[in-house]
């Protein structure tokens, strides 16, 4: 096994943890709480609503089998999406879209390996949608990577970098609960990464980063940016 196939492995077995969590929820907890509720209000309007003991009953077989249907259809979404595999192929693609050679894959894997506590921010995303998602920054001497996020892996070139900008942005998420809609406002940090080959490639001052990091909490935007510091590139 290659340096590149174990540090995917690590990543997939770190992500594996989170995923088991929600599998072991959704199946202990999520799933049977459904099918009881959905089995004893049927059959309970069954019974308020005049029927017999015999046609409540009925109704009650058919709350839990309208339950099944939508714990089958629930778990058909969600366990695909919890297999750590399916993280792992995201890293895959996420390095083959910078773009490294076999050589510097092996780079890469061996400094993500090799990577001290020092090099890294662990931490549990809060923000809007989150679900206490884990987060997780490394910085080795060739690269910058963010995990967890959205998207769910962005892996940075630091050779490739000209200057990094720090800024935030406010923003609107809603929220729904039952039949209504709450609108609520947040501040997403972000860390901006501007290549070298920028004037090459037609882009001006105003556009958008080549890539971008983005925290709902100031504080872990704060520490990342201390390590950042490390690689020598100007910050503003």
């Amino acid at each position: 096994m290659t340096s590149y196939e174990t540090w995917l492995k690590k990543e997939e077995e770190w992500i594996g943890v989170y995923c088991k969590k929600i599998r072991r929820r959704s199946l202990c907890m999520v799933v049977p709480l459904t099918l009881v509720l959905c089995t004893a209000v049927i059959g309970g309007l069954a019974m308020i609503g005049g029927s017999g003991m015999e046609d409540a009953g009925y109704s009650a077989l058919g709350g839990f089998l309208a339950g099944f249907f939508v714990c089958a259809v629930y778990l058909a979404v969600l366990l695909p999406a919890m297999n750590p595999k399916r993280y792992g192929r995201k890293i895959d693609k996420n390095v083959r879209d910078l773009g490294c050679s076999e050589s510097e894959k092996e780079l890469l894997a061996r400094e993500m390996l090799e990577a001290k506590e020092n090099q890294k921010i662990s931490y549990t995303i809060t923000g809007p949608g989150s679900k206490g998602t884990p987060g997780r920054f490394v910085r080795t001497p060739h690269f910058a990577f963010l995990v967890g996020s959205t998207p769910y892996s962005i892996l940075v070139r630091l050779s490739d970098i000209a200057e990094i900008r720090q800024g935030q942005e406010k923003k609107t998420a809603a929220r729904r609960g039952g039949n209504t809609r709450r609108m609520y406002f947040f501040t997403l940090y972000t860390i901006g990464f501007y290549r070298r080959d920028r004037l090459q490639r037609g882009l001006t001052e105003r556009d958008l980063p080549d890539e971008a990091f983005g925290f709902f909490d100031a504080g872990i935007r704060g520490q990342v940016l201390e390590l950042l510091k490390e690689s020598g590139i100007r910050i503003s």
